[in-house]
């Protein structure tokens, strides 16, 4: 397994991380450094002198598509390829006996999550979130386990709340334990397997365990270790492990938070859990994940999973789907580009309403031909104007579920959706091409002119 200390060590060495050692606060500091790098395609970075805390702060470690190929053993340009050949392999997590991640172990009245570096990113937050954590719990039917990425806001010196909101996979596990009168035990694991953590944003059904998933895609076992208080596994090279168990029927405010639309998430009610203890390796390093206006990490992080997912629920339609995108400007989930060399003149609206109605989120799809490139805007607009007809070719859809964070919404995770058929007549593709010009790949300018740096 890549461990996420190897990983940090090649990325130093090939210039992608940079140390700080200047002292920064958590208030807005290092999120302001690291979006500065994530605009900019930079490094990751290591704070190491943070103001208050014992412990140095990574931040944008997969603020580029670049890291999150390097993550899962691929080169950036098979990324989106490979992902969606590999989600469904599935390799089962391996379980050994020790992990230094339990070198420290808080409990009790130990436990103290203002020692945690714990950073607040936009000026309206409700306050500092850990960011970066995977969430692992167990279906209480199944025993599966649910792998995913939610923020937490700390109330005290040992409580937090889950922002695992209805629709979301955790939230169906601690619902089924509060059915039974439960609490749910949830580990988050700080600063890990980078593989897992791009696992994680996987949208495989449930009950499925996303380690299984992270496995499959780099082709082997994800080591796992048991936790201190709870009857969890975390990756066994973890950093920082929380431990907790949620209070049945215990919810508190959460929220505004700068979320990955690129607008604030309003306040809602969301479950509490309750520290068990708080273990990490001597000279941890705590991790935070930044998100907002895309594109950050989270987009980079969610960007294969999505773009699997769609791949799927078009592939579910027709065999002949030739690429797929889905758009940074959509922050890679809310739109959705498809490409499909169309055998009927009503599939390309079949695609888009399967498309629309999965739980991906999707607002908007645009369905071309296969001579477009879903990942040119300029090819995908002209598309659009050239062999779509607005009274013929737009579908509008009107309150459908959608499991997204979005401002524009009349309801919560409620959304009108649209598609466009920006596909030409069938068996008409010709008529609607640029012209060609004959011979011009024989020629090149570049043999008589250089264009100036």
């Amino acid at each position: 397994m890549l461990e996420i200390r190897d990983f940090l060590k090649a990325l130093e060495a090939e210039g992608d991380l940079v140390r700080i050692r200047d002292k920064v606060s958590t208030q807005y500091d290092i999120i302001a450094l690291t979006r500065e790098s994530s605009d900019q395609g930079g490094p990751a970075l290591i704070f190491e002198n943070v103001e208050g805390s014992e412990f140095p702060v990574l931040s944008g470690l997969f603020g580029t598509q670049r890291r999150v190929a390097k993550a899962l053993g691929l080169g950036e340009d098979e990324l989106f390829a490979r992902y969606v050949e590999r989600e469904g392999r599935m390799v089962e997590p391996k379980l050994v006996a020790r992990t230094a991640c339990q070198e420290v172990v808080w409990k009790g009245k130990d436990i103290d999550l203002a020692k945690l570096p714990i950073l607040r990113h936009y000026e309206k937050d409700g306050g500092p979130y850990v960011t970066a954590g995977l969430q692992i719990a167990k279906d209480p039917e199944t025993g599966v386990r649910n792998v995913s990425i939610h923020r937490l806001l700390p109330l005290g010196k040992d409580r937090l709340t889950v922002f695992a909101t209805p629709g979301r996979h955790l939230r169906t596990v601690i619902e089924r334990n509060e059915e039974r009168g439960k609490g749910t035990p949830i580990a988050t694991a700080i600063t890990c397997s980078p593989a897992a953590q791009i696992g994680s944003q996987a949208r495989p059904p449930y009950p499925t365990d996303e380690f299984a998933v992270a496995g499959g895609v780099v082709g082997y076992p994800i080591e796992l270790a048991r936790c201190a208080t709870i009857d969890v596994e975390v990756p066994s090279d973890s950093e920082m492990v929380i431990e907790g168990v949620t209070i049945p029927g215990e919810r508190a405010d959460d929220g505004p938070f700068g979320e990955y639309p690129g607008t604030y998430s309003d306040i809602r009610p969301v479950p509490v859990m309750q520290v068990t203890a708080i273990t990490f390796r001597k000279g941890a390093i705590y991790q935070n994940t930044l998100t907002g206006m895309p594109m950050t990490e989270n987009h980079f992080m969610m960007q294969p999973a999505a773009t699997a997912l769609a791949w799927r629920e078009a592939k579910r339609i027709t065999p002949e789907v030739r690429a797929v995108n889905v758009t940074p400007g959509g922050t890679c989930r809310h739109h959705a580009v498809v490409a499909i060399k169309k055998r009927h003149d009503a599939e390309a609206r079949n695609v888009g309403l399967a498309l629309l109605a999965c739980g991906l989120g999707v607002k908007y799809v645009v369905i071309v031909d296969h001579d477009i490139d879903v990942f040119d805007p300029l090819q995908v607009e002209w598309a659009m104007n050239i062999r779509m007809q607005a009274d013929r070719d737009v579908v509008i859809v009107p309150n459908l579920y959608s499991p997204t964070l979005d401002p524009s919404a009349p309801a919560s995770r409620t959304s009108a959706k649209m598609l466009i058929d920006a596909t030409a007549p069938l068996g008409r593709l010709e008529e609607f091409q640029a012209p060609k010009i004959l011979g011009a790949e024989k020629l090149s300018l570049s043999k008589y002119w250089k264009p100036r740096k």
